[in-house]
């Protein structure tokens, strides 16, 4: 059996599934918290895992900076407690598995081609690509500065943070051919996994799974694309997000020129205050800050922040508990500096 072979109804099935699918996973509209967090927690329970803190920002970047920060309090727990495409695979590649078994050969192959979704591909390919050359440069810097992080490579690492990481556009081909063949098909038997990746698509943006933490960034508030239904902005960025984080794209290219993307004094504001962090002390331009989450199994954080006095320019560094003064862990901060220099 083939794509020939299929019924007016099926086919008609088809363009509803893909159109349905790209709006949902290419969708502009803020996330709502409750919903995603519930998403988030189902996967974690069809994975048979404990239920993590969930953190939601605005953008993958800030979901990045956030990892960073909780790398260099802990590298070991965070970079060992990723959650990759091998427990993924118990969900997605167990459910496709099992259709492919009923499927027939040729009618999969066609119907892959007629799923396949170039612009939501694009769009995850690009994006990831900004950020990795922006975050290989930025992490690069700080082991320049003595970091101490068992993968002693920008690049190990950011390919380490991105493991972690499962972007609803990347799912939408998938999804949009699981639904066909349970309801078009009748294989109804499968309606509950699809029903976990579909919340999951509908309800998250990129989100970032560690054993004890996930972190999920909101949605792209802008998409623009050209006739040609490519990623595209002429005077205007083709991707853009809540706290100003963009992605320039002229007719489904970007320029991957190697620019340094920090976190501002207001994205670093916003993630703070999502966070619920409590300021302990302040001295001059110091601030330490903790977050503390009851009845979770995350352990307490501290950072100090810093506000350059005369550019503005922040820098958070992770430091530890035992602070309980800003001047305190600034010392430390700075003492750290001068050895590493």
């Amino acid at each position: 059996m083939s794509a020939d072979n299929l019924t007016p109804k099926q086919r008609t099935f088809i363009s509803q599934c893909r159109e349905k699918w790209q709006h949902i996973g290419l969708s502009t509209e803020r996330i709502n918290q409750q919903h995603a967090t519930d998403a988030v927690r189902a996967i974690y329970t069809a994975l048979e895992l404990t239920e993590p803190e969930i953190i939601i920002v605005d953008s993958p970047n800030t979901a990045i900076a956030y990892i960073w920060n909780l790398i260099k309090v802990d590298s070991e727990t965070i970079l060992n407690d990723v959650i990759d495409s091998s427990f993924w695979s118990r969900i997605y590649r167990n459910l496709h598995s099992h259709l492919l078994v009923r499927v027939p050969v040729d009618l999969q192959k066609n119907l892959h081609l007629l799923f396949e979704n170039n612009l939501a591909t694009e769009y995850a390919k690009l994006l990831q690509e900004q950020l990795k050359i922006q975050w290989e440069d930025i992490l690069e810097e700080d082991f320049g500065k003595g970091v101490d992080v068992a993968s002693r490579s920008g690049s190990n690492l950011i390919k380490n943070i991105f493991s972690s990481c499962r972007k609803p556009e990347t799912l939408i081909a998938g999804c949009s051919y699981f639904d066909f063949c349970i309801h078009s098909l009748k294989y109804q038997q499968f309606q509950n996994q699809l029903l976990i990746l579909e919340e999951f698509v509908k309800n998250c943006g990129w989100t970032f799974f560690f054993k004890n933490i996930a972190i999920i960034s909101n949605r792209a508030t802008t998409i623009n694309i050209d006739s040609n239904n490519h990623l595209h902005g002429e005077d205007t960025p083709a991707v853009a997000f809540a706290d100003e984080y963009t992605l320039d794209a002229h007719h489904g290219k970007i320029n991957l020129q190697r620019k340094k993307r920090q976190l501002d004094d207001i994205a670093w504001t916003k993630l703070f205050e999502k966070m619920n962090a409590v300021e302990i002390d302040s001295w001059e331009e110091y601030k330490l800050l903790r977050v503390v989450k009851e009845g979770t199994n995350v352990r307490p954080q501290q950072f100090l922040k810093v506000t350059n006095p005369h550019t503005g320019e922040v820098r958070v560094f992770g430091v530890s508990m035992r602070f309980t003064s800003a001047i305190e862990a600034a010392r430390w901060v700075n003492q750290r500096k001068t050895q590493q220099s």
